[in-house]
């Protein structure tokens, strides 16, 4: 199971948890959208980021737009939760889907 990540925009963090399948089923046609144009958008990242914390922070998804952020920070924030989605590889470090870490014994 995937952990939590934490989304930081601006002054602002949320952590959002794995994404449900309706989030995922969600983001999906965004990010076919965005493949058949032949790049990310900063709107699509907005959306994306704002599909993630609908579950447990609506308010701000709603006003996400309105937060002071750099196009940079909103393209972590949306990689973050495209990690929690399984749409891209794990960061180094974490654990695979569906795998314990080697233990000593």
């Amino acid at each position: 199971m995937r952990a939590p990540q934490t989304i930081s925009l601006g002054a602002q963090d949320w952590l959002v948890r794995p994404l449900t399948l309706a989030q995922v089923r969600e983001i999906e046609p965004i990010l076919m959208a965005n493949a058949s144009e032949g790049a990310g958008t900063v709107a699509a990242a907005i959306a994306i980021v704002a599909i993630a914390l609908s579950r447990d922070h609506p308010q701000a998804a709603q006003n996400l737009a309105e937060i002071e952020a750099s196009a940079q920070e909103i393209g972590a924030a949306m990689a973050a939760v495209l990690r929690l989605g399984g749409f891209i590889p794990q960061e180094a470090g974490d654990d695979p889907p569906g795998e314990a870490q080697a233990g000593g014994a």
